[in-house]
């Protein structure tokens, strides 16, 4: 009798409890579509659509056209007038130095088999095996006085030179002289040979020198020759 009645009662309570949650339930489903609102189904533009279309109506603007023009002059002007190299000045007393340019391995190399090349820590000198031939003269463009002595010394060396900028347009420089000239990009061979005076002169004084002598030279300021 006991588990009769008890079964009856369940019968009895559970659709109340059922009618009771959905009852309290409703009115937060009511609130939540209030909150939400009517929805539509999504819709959106291609992504390379919408750039194009912005493009075209720059084009049509004439705004593409003269960004594509700011942007080819100032590409040309950085070609023409490179950033000059800092901590680099005009040299006011002529001085020597000599720069050793041996090299130390940081590693073993090896050949293709496997064999032994260079070990880690050798030091070696590439004037033992290859003589520098030529004059680098470092210059700043910018100083009429350095392009007018690069000029003669280039004329009158009996060594071939390559003028190297540290500052002004090389490519100005060319075309006044109708021969190549260089720029230290980024300073690298400044900086390696630490130079901060110019004009500088950098060559092998003998076939025997183990050693680049590099000089600065103080141009007068009259700029009727140099002191050497």
């Amino acid at each position: 009798m006991a588990n009769s009645s008890t079964g009856q009662h369940i019968r009895l309570v559970a659709p109340a409890i059922v009618l009771g949650w959905l009852l309290s339930a409703a009115p937060v489903a009511a609130s939540v579509d209030a909150a939400i609102g009517k929805t539509y189904p999504i819709a959106e533009r291609d992504f390379l659509e919408v750039i194009q279309a912005k493009l075209t109506a720059k084009q049509e603007s004439g705004e593409l056209a003269r960004w594509q023009q700011a942007m080819t002059t100032q590409a040309l002007d950085t070609l023409k007038h490179p950033t000059p190299i800092p901590g680099i000045s005009r040299a006011t007393q002529t001085e020597t130095r000599y720069y050793d340019p041996s090299v130390t391995a940081t590693h073993d190399s090896h050949d293709a088999d496997g064999k032994l090349i260079v070990k880690a820590g050798t030091r070696a000198n590439p004037l033992d095996y290859l003589g520098f031939s030529k004059v680098l003269l470092f210059i700043d463009a910018r100083d009429p006085q350095q392009t007018a002595y690069a000029d003669q010394y280039y004329r009158d060396s009996r060594k071939p030179v390559k003028v190297v900028l540290v500052g002004g347009s090389w490519l100005e420089l060319m075309r006044q002289w109708q021969r190549p000239v260089f720029y230290d990009q980024s300073g690298s061979l400044t900086s390696r040979l630490a130079i901060t005076r110019v004009p500088a002169l950098v060559y092998q004084e003998s076939p025997e020198a183990r050693e680049l002598r590099i000089d600065s030279i103080a141009l007068p300021e009259d700029g009727k020759g140099a002191s050497r």
